[in-house]
């Protein structure tokens, strides 16, 4: 029996397939891929280390890493078993690296990564569902609302996608919840960074969180909104009409090429930043997703 906290030694062809068909987050694939996130157990059971996971988020001096471990213990606790489903608990301090087909897969995705959000190992490449999300690109950037039409529309494609209540859906479209984002970016600015955070900030990411799972427009802000947040501080990190925007060539080399960005280990990576992109991310989604709804 293999002891699943073993490191494995791959070769370029067996982690290449596990980047592409199991770890289908252009974050975590892309550590995988080039060696700063390693693997343990064996390749068609591969597990990682909560820890090591924990270090990269927080690599720069931030605290995304804390985050990353809530994502991974809550969505990724079950490895492959005897009967080769995930129904058996991973070891403590680790998680699987079978995305497609776990609790953190869902319907509504982007279709960039992986196809049956239900299948194992249907992870694959799509680069007709990568050029949909680049054709809201301008001048080399991409910005967050942007992002969140794009949520909306991955959503209104999937008949199978759940979607919050029309009550809900209507704040979230609302002005009051836009302000409260206002609030979220000047309450980051007060702090200047992550050595404390306010009590509004721990409440909403506790709400955020507790609705991924229930919600698949909440699930996909949470998962783009890790990408501004990743790149929120990075030199040189741009706005388009007031909002975060992000480079293509950085999706690209994540989504494509599977690396992360040159630089990546020298920025402050931030769990506010999550709350307040996935917090824009809802609201552009929520306004898009009524939006195409009334037009049907």
């Amino acid at each position: 029996m293999n002891d699943p906290n073993q490191l494995i030694d791959l070769s370029t062809d067996e982690k290449n397939s596990v980047v592409k068909r199991k770890a289908t987050c252009p974050f975590i694939g892309s550590a995988v891929s080039q060696g700063d996130l390693l693997m343990r157990n064996d390749a068609t059971n591969p597990l990682a280390s909560i820890e090591d996971v924990r270090r990269l988020g927080n690599t720069g001096g931030g605290d995304l890493g804390d985050l990353l471990v809530f994502f991974a213990t809550g969505n990724h606790a079950l490895m492959r078993g005897p009967s080769g489903s995930l129904d058996t608990a991973v070891p403590i301090g680790l998680f699987s690296l079978e995305f497609p087909g776990s609790q953190g897969s869902h319907p509504g995705h982007s279709g960039i990564l992986q196809g049956d959000p239900q299948q194992l190992d249907s992870g694959r490449f799509s680069e007709a569902d990568f050029e949909r999300l680049a054709s809201h690109v301008s001048n080399g950037l991409i910005k967050r609302s942007d992002v969140g039409r794009f949520i909306a529309e991955n959503l209104r494609k999937d008949s199978n996608s759940k979607v919050l209540d029309h009550r809900t859906l209507a704040l979230l479209a609302s002005d009051s919840l836009t302000a409260l984002e206002t609030s979220l970016a000047a309450v980051g600015k007060l702090l200047g960074g992550h050595d404390e955070v306010s009590a509004i900030h721990r409440d909403i990411e506790e709400k955020l969180t507790k609705l991924l799972g229930e919600d698949n427009l909440v699930g996909s802000a949470g998962e783009f909104g890790l990408l501004f947040a990743f790149f929120a501080n990075k030199p040189g990190a741009q706005h388009v009409d007031g909002e975060p925007a992000i480079a293509i060539d950085d999706l690209k080399t994540m989504f494509v090429d599977k690396r992360l960005p040159e630089g990546w280990q020298t920025w402050r990576k931030l769990r506010i930043d999550w709350v307040k992109n996935t917090t824009g991310l809802l609201i552009a989604a929520a306004k898009e997703y009524r939006t195409l709804k009334a037009a049907k």
